[in-house]
């Protein structure tokens, strides 16, 4: 794969990159981080591909393990107390509810769930790219439905 073929599917799915890191870190600075390091090592690794018409979902592949790497890696560092705080303009009220109710789930509901509705992939893509079964592919987004809908009426009540 030449360097301008790569640089066109990856632009392709830039956003749908940053989105499935943030599902799974949670912040937007280790999503950026992720996406870095998966870009990266699929660029050195770019050889490997078979076919182009699985690029995405190799990508993806590549960005989920990245962001696996990553969450271990932070559980061995201690936090810093040191760092600034720095303020951010509070987010649209409705906004912060909904995203706090889907990262309130626990990561086996939220990642399928963000995988399906907000990225559009189909249960047998997920199943693929998380490595499990399309049943439990299927319970899982079903059951992660389920919990955002009350954790969010719970909310409203």
């Amino acid at each position: 794969m030449d360097k301008e073929t790569f640089t066109v599917l990856v632009q392709r799915q830039q956003r749908q990159l940053y989105r499935i890191a943030v599902s799974y870190t949670a912040s937007s600075a280790d999503a950026e981080d992720a996406v870095q390091e998966a870009l990266l090592r699929a660029w050195n690794r770019r050889q490997t591909l078979r076919d182009t018409a699985y690029f995405s979902t190799w990508l993806n592949r590549i960005l989920i393990n990245e962001c696996k790497t990553l969450l271990r890696k932070q559980k061995r560092q201690s936090p810093r107390a040191d760092l600034p705080c720095i303020s951010v303009p509070p987010p649209d009220e409705r906004a912060m509810l909904l995203r706090a109710a889907l990262f309130s789930l626990p990561e086996k509901y939220r990642i399928p769930l963000t995988l399906n509705l907000l990225e559009g992939y189909t249960l047998q893509e997920i199943a693929g790219l998380l490595s499990l079964p399309l049943g439990t592919v299927k319970t899982r987004i079903a059951r992660a439905k389920q919990k955002l809908e009350q954790e969010v009426s719970d909310h409203a009540q």
